[in-house]
């Protein structure tokens, strides 16, 4: 109950931060042209519930990390490939059972409604890898994932942007699921100009 409250918290702090911008951008009538190749990544907090053939779930607080890269195909379209994960069990070298992660690879796409606002709608999907190293659980499992979330490109230079970011992602492999309510800060460069 706390978890879910702490996340619905969370999501309101940055839909209020977010949307609390918007009168600048748009009273200020700067049309927002992204083109070219997109590199980007992010580090942030993530709230996951993990259920699994060996028990019966367990929420976490993780340490969350990703990188991506794509193309703008429009001002308005950015869509490339992106590899995240989450650290539920930090690994040991001096112990081998230690370790629990998930991690993802998938398509995304980000979708920028306003043409006067830097905020993007993203979403996309791709398939997953469970990994945990006790030995008192199968190690390793794969499956399928998908997101939504967003996002807001705060420029720094006309191609670097400051990026914070929220996201909802869920996945599904051979021995149980996830579900993962993620808030991040991340870096987007874009080779092309940004005006």
């Amino acid at each position: 109950m706390r978890a879910n409250r702490w996340r619905m918290l969370v999501s309101s702090c940055l839909i209020v931060s977010v949307f609390g911008m918007f009168p600048d951008y748009i009273s200020a009538g700067e049309s927002l042209e992204r083109t070219g190749i997109v590199l980007g990544g992010w580090a942030g907090y993530g709230l996951m519930d993990v259920n699994t053939d060996d028990s019966s779930g367990s929420s976490h607080g993780t340490f969350a990390l990703g990188f991506k890269g794509g193309y703008a195909i429009t001002t308005r379209l950015v869509t490339g490939l992106e590899f995240n994960g989450w650290t539920l069990e930090a690994y040991n070298t001096k112990d081998p059972s230690k370790g629990e992660t998930v991690s993802n690879v998938s398509i995304f796409i980000n979708y920028f409604p306003f043409q006067y606002l830097p905020m993007y709608l993203a979403g996309g999907g791709g398939q997953l890898s469970y990994t945990n190293n006790s030995p008192s659980v199968n190690g390793r499992d794969k499956g399928g994932s998908w997101f939504v979330g967003s996002g807001y490109e705060y420029k720094i230079s006309n191609t670097l942007f400051l990026v914070p970011q929220i996201r909802y992602s869920r996945g599904n492999f051979t021995g149980g699921n996830f579900d993962v309510y993620e808030i991040a800060l991340g870096m987007n460069w874009y080779s092309g100009s940004y005006e």
